[in-house]
């Protein structure tokens, strides 16, 4: 029986049970002190993380080849498709285990060239085992380990959200890629300011950012960027009640100005 997709406003507070137990994608959400010391929450390193949130993808990727694929899927397959690159090269920076490599071949239909670049030696070490057929680094966004120009097509893989230092990611970004960027599932507020929290992502502890929409886009522009175009994504709307505004996640395509 196929797995059905939980309701957004479900989906970030509800756990799965993993491991006999039940752990929660997302809890204790809290607003960030600024004397927090962040070199602390580095839960995406856990091993066990790398598990747990492989296992959840699974039934949404079953999903996906029968014909049901999540939002998020289709956010990313379009903004690809949208650049016009055929037989893409596309590095994928904040990968996890993988799983939008077979995201991408499904929903395009088309051969790509995907590099998948992680920080998490965990994650890498899963995805060359679910997908031996890809390319895997393990890498840091703020200070990507490859040439300038190195691919077409640059994911920033819903890895903005938890980098302390992310206006240095998008700066790798514009380095690296040809011409193309997709900043994916990034999570914004309109009324207040970017905002910095800390949270438990499968049980470990994480940074988690949530842009103010005016200020991602001017950042962006400032480094070289220009907004091509923007898709809806799954709403972060368990995170509602603690910033007093809707958050909603979008996929922002950009191309060098």
């Amino acid at each position: 029986m196929a797995h059905k997709i939980l309701p957004s406003r479900l989906r970030g507070v509800i756990g799965r049970a993993l491991e006999g137990k039940t752990i929660p994608i997302s809890s204790d959400c809290q607003i960030l002190k600024e004397t927090c010391k962040v070199e602390t929450l580095q839960g995406w390193q856990d091993s066990q993380v790398a598990k747990r949130q492989h296992k959840t993808f699974i039934p949404l990727l079953r999903q996906m080849h029968e014909g049901v694929p999540r939002k998020d899927f289709v956010a990313l397959a379009n903004a690809v498709r949208m650049t016009g690159v055929q037989n893409p090269s596309i590095l994928e920076v904040g990968c996890g285990s993988g799983w939008n490599s077979e995201v991408l071949r499904c929903l395009l239909k088309q051969p790509v060239h995907y590099i998948g670049l992680d920080y998490s030696q965990a994650m890498v070490a899963l995805g060359k085992r679910c997908y031996p057929q890809v390319p895997f680094i393990v890498g840091d966004a703020a200070a990507l380990p490859l040439q300038d120009r190195s691919c077409a097509i640059l994911i920033s893989g819903g890895v903005l959200m938890h980098l302390w230092g992310y206006e240095k990611a998008i700066q790798e970004s514009r380095r690296v890629t040809r011409r193309w960027c997709i900043f994916h599932t990034i999570p914004v507020v309109q009324r207040r300011p970017t905002a910095k929290l800390k949270k438990y992502a499968y049980g470990s502890p994480v940074v988690e950012i949530v842009f103010n929409e005016k200020e991602f886009l001017e950042l962006v522009k400032d480094n070289g960027f220009i907004i091509h175009s923007i898709f809806e994504n799954i709403p972060h709307s368990y995170l509602n009640n603690i910033l007093n505004e809707e958050v909603p996640s979008r996929t922002y395509l950009c191309r060098i100005a």
